[in-house]
């Protein structure tokens, strides 16, 4: 019989593309799509699940939630990291439901989940940013009509009280269902033989996907393979945050995870 294959794409939309504009942008992104999309035509799966980071401009992880110690918005560059202590102490203020914001910032760091952090306003829901990139939204079309299947799109990120870098769960889930494990799209993994992997930023939201995967379904790791040239980092960050990145995807090979280049596939 033979085997069957999906192919899980996070978040491969205009706002992380090294383009013009672009308010987050991922060197080396526009080139992974480019390979991503020759990977459709000439692979040609047998699913295709595409996930879109969706946003309000007022979020937990944007700066107008926040202030400084002086009592200004922090910088629309964002880039600025958040701890449990530094609300406390009054280095940084939520101006949306402090309550909320101190225990969601202390839950990321009970629960062993990246830091928080303030990103420039991106992905907005309605913008031309939170589209996809062309190259990639026009390959899934064309695969779409050839194949007569239907792409499955993955929204997250709309709740705008927890940051959702995983595709599976938010990193805080609560009481919006929105927030919480997506088994459907466990479920759906489950019937393929071959799950290929790709997206951006490696260094975020893939790595928090394959960590997920492991943490939810480690089942489902022999079947993984992570597409090497179809995902890159945010730069600009510390050593020790790249190291922790490198420690995800070495437990994911530990795990039995696959690592590939389209051009060897």
């Amino acid at each position: 019989m033979q085997k069957r294959s999906v192919l899980l794409v996070i978040d491969a939309q205009n706002d992380f593309m090294d383009i013009t504009g672009s308010p987050l942008a991922v060197p080396g992104a526009v080139a992974d799509m480019e390979r991503l999309a020759k990977f459709i035509e000439k692979f040609n799966p047998d699913s295709i699940f595409a996930s879109q980071d969706s946003h309000y401009a007022l979020d937990i992880s944007h700066p107008s939630w926040w202030l400084d110690h002086d009592g200004k918005q922090l910088p629309s560059t964002g880039f600025v990291p958040i701890t449990a202590d530094d609300i406390k102490n009054g280095k940084f203020t939520p101006r949306v439901d402090p309550k909320a914001s101190l225990a969601y910032v202390e839950a990321l760091e009970a629960n062993g989940e990246f830091g928080h952090f303030i990103w420039p306003e991106h992905c907005l829901i309605g913008t031309p940013g939170h589209s996809f990139l062309p190259v990639f939204f026009d390959a899934i079309s064309e695969w779409s009509k050839k194949k007569l299947a239907w792409v499955n799109y993955i929204v997250k990120g709309t709740h705008p009280y927890t940051e959702h870098f995983g595709i599976f769960r938010a990193n805080v889930p609560n009481s919006d269902p929105t927030t919480q494990i997506n088994q459907g799209v466990f479920n759906a993994l489950n019937t393929f033989d071959d799950i290929y992997v790709a997206g951006e930023a490696r260094s975020h939201c893939t790595a928090n996907s394959v960590r997920q995967i492991l943490q939810i379904a480690p089942n489902l790791a022999p079947k993984m393979v992570i597409l090497e040239d179809c995902m890159s980092d945010v730069p600009g960050l510390p050593t020790d945050f790249y190291a922790m990145v490198d420690g995800i995807y070495a437990n994911a090979k530990a795990a039995g995870v696959r690592f590939e280049k389209t051009t060897s596939i």
